[in-house]
């Protein structure tokens, strides 16, 4: 077998893959809009076999070709960035396939149903222990997955890898204790300052309000052609349906937060259908996954969203179309914006402490998979965790550890994505502002667009050819780093604050 031969196999195996993955967006989509509760059963049989219909993809014989002369092929050594991006997505998702036991995997998807239902019933009761031996089960059937994929690593090490490619536990540990350890001094400087006062906002119609931020979104560079909005769903989120079809769900809502929310998805969609036409022809649009993903959404709800240059320029007009904001200046809205107040919602939590959700949940399964928590503990070492970091202490399971959907979710090894995200935003802010030394004064005349073409030129048309890591090393020539997240939060913060 030659290497242009191995190029080609692995292009059309990447390409039915993508195929694969836009029908399970698909289902995803459905299930939480309109999937019917007695439908629920039988879509999830229909869910695990195009599964595995996808991962038999590379345990066929031409895979197995494939796979076993690009073993000898040195990544360094392939000069297109395109190819390497094949080879490379290639052999990782071969070794995860081959090596996931067939049988443990189809349970694990049929299971996923009754753990959904589970989690539902537990937190309309309020009872952990409902779903307690479901969540053992999920976690124990990921291990198993987890240790065939990879003997030689520790579990939790394979179970982030398979999400944020190319990070150990050890490494993202150590830069969220320097998040924590930044954050904590700066809620403490923060606790000192009067808070500035701004009175709570009603809702305003939903109608209006949806319109006004959808309009926002679309400014900001999502483009109707390539998706769309619907509001039937609890939580916002983005369904990534093809190269150029990514769709946002949000809820129906009057209150301003529904701005951010949509900007956030739109950031989500932008990454999602921006890809460059030959990385869409190899299979490899969509985006980087895991924690480089959210920061492309965060990025729009928080760094552009939250900025007092955005609001400048949009402000008056959301007093025009809102008459109930006409009354609040714009001093008042920017100051409720960036209030920071400890709760215990992680999706409804300020830009300062949200991080310390997703890491405390991150050290729940870090701890659970090194065999120093067990389900039985989960409830109690949460509510623990959210004493010691945020002050609160949650009253019942719904408020604690049956709060996220994403453990009953097969979103196993995922939290650690929300905080990277803002971890990789710093970056990607400080290369911004490197480029855009003006960025806030075209922000205040208007000119979003520039936010949109900056991230297209040096992030988004590149789909997933790189890994996080190799895009950060792209954009900052170094490696992960905490400290510009934790400078701009220092900043933006002190200010509102009044301490600078």
């Amino acid at each position: 077998m030659q290497y242009r031969e191995c190029l080609d196999i692995v292009r059309e195996l990447g390409l039915r893959f993508r195929y694969y993955k836009s029908i399970e967006s698909l289902f995803e989509l459905d299930q939480w809009s309109a999937l019917p509760a007695e439908g629920a059963a039988y879509r999830q049989q229909t869910a695990a076999f195009i599964g595995e219909q996808k991962n038999a993809l590379y345990r066929g014989d031409d895979a197995r070709r494939a796979a076993d002369f690009l073993a000898g092929v040195p990544l360094s050594d392939i000069e297109d960035d395109i190819a390497r991006g094949l080879v490379r997505t290639f052999l990782f998702r071969h070794r995860n396939a081959v090596r996931t036991p067939q049988d443990t995997l189809r349970q694990y998807n049929l299971m996923r149903a009754d753990c959904m239902r589970a989690w539902n019933e537990a937190r309309a009761a309020q009872d952990y222990r409902i779903f307690m031996p479901w969540l053992d089960r999920a976690f124990a059937l990921k291990a198993e997955i987890a240790r065939a994929i990879d003997p030689d690593a520790p579990v939790f090490d394979t179970l982030v890898g398979m999400t944020d490619e190319g990070l150990s536990v050890a490494e993202v540990s150590a830069q969220f204790d320097k998040l924590k350890a930044g954050i904590g001094a700066l809620l403490a400087k923060l606790s000192k300052a009067r808070a500035p006062e701004a009175a709570p906002i009603p809702d305003s119609d939903p109608g209006q309000m949806a319109a006004f931020a959808q309009r926002l979104a679309r400014e900001l560079g999502y483009r109707p052609e390539r998706g769309g909005f619907n509001d039937r769903v609890v939580h916002g989120f983005t369904s990534f349906m093809g190269p150029r079809d990514a769709r946002v769900s949000t809820y129906r809502s009057g209150s301003y937060n529904l701005i951010f929310t949509c900007l956030h998805e739109a950031g989500h969609a932008m990454y999602s259908s921006s890809s460059s036409q030959p990385v869409i022809d190899a299979g490899l649009w969509g985006g980087i996954e895991g924690g480089f993903h959210e920061a492309s959404a965060r990025f729009f709800e928080n760094m552009i969203g939250h900025s007092l240059a955005y609001w400048q320029f949009y402000y008056p007009q959301l007093q025009q179309e809102l008459p109930l904001f006409r009354g609040i200046p714009l001093d008042q809205f920017y100051a409720l914006t960036h209030r920071v107040q400890p709760t215990l919602r992680r999706i409804s939590s300020d830009e300062v402490t949200y991080s310390l959700h997703a890491i405390l949940r991150f050290e729940l399964e870090r701890d659970y998979f090194a065999g120093l928590l067990t389900a039985g503990d989960m409830a109690e070492a949460w509510n623990d965790k959210y004493e010691s970091y945020l002050g609160i202490r949650p009253q019942n399971d719904t408020e604690g550890v049956l709060q996220d959907m994403h453990w009953a979710g097969d979103y196993i090894g995922y939290f650690q994505s929300y905080a990277l995200g803002n971890i990789y935003d710093g970056q990607i802010l400080a290369a911004m502002q490197r480029d855009l030394p003006d960025m806030p004064a075209r922000l205040a005349q208007g000119d979003v667009g520039c936010i949109a073409a900056w991230m297209d030129e040096h992030i988004w048309q590149y789909g997933c050819c790189y890994t996080a890591g190799e895009m950060v090393r792209r954009l900052t020539g170094g490696g992960l780093d905490a400290q510009p997240f934790l400078d701009y939060l220092d900043q933006t913060y002190s200010a509102v604050y009044g301490l600078t």
